[in-house]
Order: C-alpha cells, then structure tokens, then sequence
C-alpha cells in the first residue's frame, strides 16, 4: 500500500535527507526566546522536527544540550537507547505495540542513539526539543572515546557510533 511506505512520507512530507542518516523536516522553530539558567546565549523556546529512518538507517550516538521528546507516528517499532551520566543503559521501545510506548523523553546530556528493532521497514517519528535544537550543541560519539569510558556497552557502541 502506497501510503505505507516510506517513499510515501519522504515525498508527501517533503522530507531531506538528515546529515546523520534517515530523512527529516523541520516543522516547527518557536518564535520565542529563553535563557538557560548559568547561560549567557538565547535560545528557541523550542523546535520540533518530522524524521524517518528506513531499514538500516540509524541515528548514531550522540548528545544534545536540551531535553528531547520522541513521538512515535508510523511503521515498525524503533529502539532508542540511552546512556546516562553513571553508564547505565536504558533501551526505550517507541511504537504502537503492547511492548513499546507513544513517547520516549531523552534527558539533556544523554547519549543516545535510535535504530529499528528489526533492522527493516521504516519508522515515522517526531522529535521535539526544549530549549530548541541547536546545533552549536549537538556532539556525535567519539567510538573510542565512549567504549573506554563506557566498556560494557563496547558491543552497542561498535555497532550505532559512526566513528
């Protein structure tokens, strides 16, 4: 069915292709403006964006300065895992089954990474971020870096950090 596929939402979202993997769109920047506490720079109140992996797309490990809400919209269930600050790993199911949920939130300072469960299909996502996304704040996972400091997640890392 045609308006199943991914083809389907890259084309009637109008969807790019994201620096990182998968495809996006930036749907909402908020004309307001906020200040972090201990932070000089203003930032967006918030920004949301559409993004689409397909297959074997993944969202490599990273972290953002800002909290960030993930909304499950369409197709196959997509694994968002997080690492927080102590090293504990937490893989969140987001998607429209018993075993998974509408939304995940991502703490500020997290790294994380996003994958389809079953490595096929695509999967519809929005991801709101607060203060907005910036990405003068946007840090992509050094491989090596992270596995020395986080060893007992050496497996994931290999597999969702770029390099």
């Amino acid at each position: 069915m045609e308006n199943q596929s991914a083809a389907y939402y890259i084309r009637t979202l109008n969807l790019l292709p994201h620096p990182e993997s998968g495809h996006y769109k930036e749907t909402f920047r908020s004309a307001r403006q906020v200040n972090r506490v201990g932070a000089e720079d203003v930032k967006q109140a918030c920004t949301s964006i559409y993004y689409l992996l397909e297959n074997d797309d993944f969202s490599g490990f990273h972290r953002i300065a800002s909290d960030e809400l993930w909304y499950f919209h369409k197709g196959a269930p997509l694994l968002i895992h997080v690492i927080g600050p102590e090293g504990n790993l937490i893989s969140h199911e987001l998607s429209d089954l018993d075993t998974g949920n509408f939304s995940v939130i991502v703490e500020a300072g997290s790294w994380f990474a996003a994958k389809i469960k079953t490595g096929a299909g695509f999967t519809l996502v929005s991801c709101a971020v607060a203060p907005g996304f910036d990405f003068n704040e946007f840090e992509m996972a050094k491989r090596d870096e992270l596995i020395v400091k986080f060893p007992q997640h050496q497996e994931l890392l290999t597999r969702l950090c770029r390099k």
